[in-house]
């Protein structure tokens, strides 16, 4: 959710922390809050007024988004065991010495 917060701030042209804090109420100095790993009531309501996205939406991005980096790195992992595959993934991230 961080990463979608800090990509509205720079849609909005304003530094990520004053956009937490002006739309979102969060304090300057409250880093954990900012991490988004466990928003509060407060903050997600801030977001589903502002977003027009329900709050059982919001709550569920970090569930989504840990679902998709497992698949993606599946099918890394699949187009890794393919000759073609492990030859480009060589090829691009050559084995240090």
């Amino acid at each position: 959710m961080r990463q979608y917060v800090q990509s509205l701030a720079r849609l909005y042209s304003v530094p990520f922390e004053s956009f937490c804090y002006y739309a979102l109420k969060i304090a300057h100095t409250d880093e954990e809050a900012r991490s988004f790993t466990h928003p509060t009531e407060d903050v997600l309501e801030h977001l589903s007024v502002g977003l027009g996205i329900p709050i059982d939406e919001l709550r569920g991005f970090e569930a989504r988004r840990r679902r998709n980096v497992a698949r993606l790195y599946a099918e890394l992992e699949a187009w890794i065991a393919t000759p073609e595959g492990r030859q480009r993934y060589e090829w691009a991230f050559p084995p240090k010495s």
